[in-house]
């Protein structure tokens, strides 16, 4: 009778019967199942998106975008099947993860086995890129005078290479003012939005590549004068095409409350393949130049595309990237999405040397962070 009443008492505080609680955890483990594997497929097509041609399966770049999230929820699914000890599926997921770990250091850099920042050479100069986004900061209000301030508060770097810089907002005289001893050569992206070059060095040489109002590509031939010795390099300031996805998309995909509405989702996704496509064809004629290029080079600005991309991987063949050099910690450049992209590049060619690689995340009067790296002409 006793052991009767304990079992009773027992059942009533748990709250369900043993075949109950069977059916419940059966249940659990069926929908951890389907969980892991939809991520498992999702991290695989992200390792393959970097190489396949967004015109032909472009809706796969949207995994390439959440690389990082999808490696760090497969890894705590191989944790919680360990602790499950369902050690087949635990094995599987390691297996998984193996080719992401050659992935770390595009989006999170440790100073393990490397200098991150060398002693500088004195022939060394700093190249910067910077998206002011129209000189609009995060309320929409025109911020020049505030930019100014920026760049007046540090040393002004070498070669500034500038995307989305808006020539219509007032008190734009203000910049020319900063760098009124630089060399400067501009582009049109579109109406009296440009690329701007300056150089604090001469330029002898200039040119662009138009996407015809999809991406704008711009190019300067510099001579650093140094030493006694004259070094020419080209230097690339590049903005690709746009991701098109506004403040608000970037907040509700941050929230996750995008996946509320089937629709909108659809057409993000849409957009991006779309638009990957793009950016795709503008970086094959913009490599082709790379490639018909004699002198040491460095490429440089906003990319619209994750290290996990078609573009990053088509434009980083033969390169060296500075935040995988010299870059620490987790080397986001684009402000919305909780800073989670890495979107902003300084890449250069064999003859180039860096030392330093800098993203200032106190800089908040864009969307994006100015990176400045220190190089010199080997």
């Amino acid at each position: 009778m006793r052991d009767e009443r304990k079992s009773y008492y027992g059942e009533w505080y748990a709250g369900r019967s043993p075949r109950r609680r069977s059916l419940v955890a059966m249940l659990s483990v069926a929908v951890l199942f389907l969980i892991t594997i939809a991520l498992g497929v999702a991290l695989v097509i992200a390792y393959v998106t970097p190489h396949v041609e967004p015109s032909s399966y472009g809706s796969l770049t949207i995994a390439g975008i959440f690389t990082p999230l999808l490696f760090t929820a497969v890894l705590v699914l191989m944790l919680l099947w360990l602790v499950l000890r369902r050690w087949i599926i635990s094995g599987v997921l390691l297996l998984l993860l193996v080719p992401g770990l050659f992935h770390i250091d595009e989006f999170y850099s440790l100073p393990i086995f490397r200098e991150v920042e060398k002693p500088v050479d004195k022939r060394a100069f700093d190249v910067m890129s910077y998206n002011l986004r129209g000189f609009f900061d995060d309320n929409g209000v025109r911020c020049v005078d505030r930019v100014v301030e920026y760049f007046e508060g540090r040393e002004l770097p070498d070669v500034a290479c500038f995307q989305e810089f808006s020539c219509d907002a007032q008190g734009i005289e203000q910049i020319d003012s900063l760098f009124k001893d630089y060399d400067m050569r501009e582009t049109i992206e579109s109406g009296f939005v440009k690329l701007r070059t300056y150089s604090r060095y001469p330029i002898v040489a200039n040119d662009s590549i138009s996407g015809a109002g999809r991406g704008t590509s711009q190019w300067v031939d510099v001579v650093i004068e140094r030493n006694r010795t004259n070094d020419t390099l080209r230097i690339f300031n590049n903005h690709l095409y746009t991701m098109n996805i506004s403040a608000a998309d970037s907040e509700d995909i941050a929230r996750g409350k995008i996946l509320q509405d089937g629709e909108r989702v659809k057409s993000i996704v849409d957009r991006i393949a779309n638009n990957s496509a793009i950016r795709a064809a503008h970086a094959d004629t913009l490599k082709m130049v790379m490639n018909a290029t004699t002198y040491p080079y460095v490429v440089c600005g906003d990319f619209n595309d994750t290290p996990m991309s078609f573009v990053y991987n088509l434009l980083a063949d033969g390169m060296k990237d500075a935040f995988k050099e010299h870059g620490t910690g987790y080397g986001y450049t684009f402000r919305p999405m909780h800073g989670m992209l890495r979107i902003d590049y300084v890449l250069y060619s064999m003859g180039i040397e860096a030392f330093s690689y800098a993203a200032d995340e106190g800089a908040t009067l864009s969307d994006h962070l100015p990176i400045t790296v220190s190089v010199k002409v080997k």
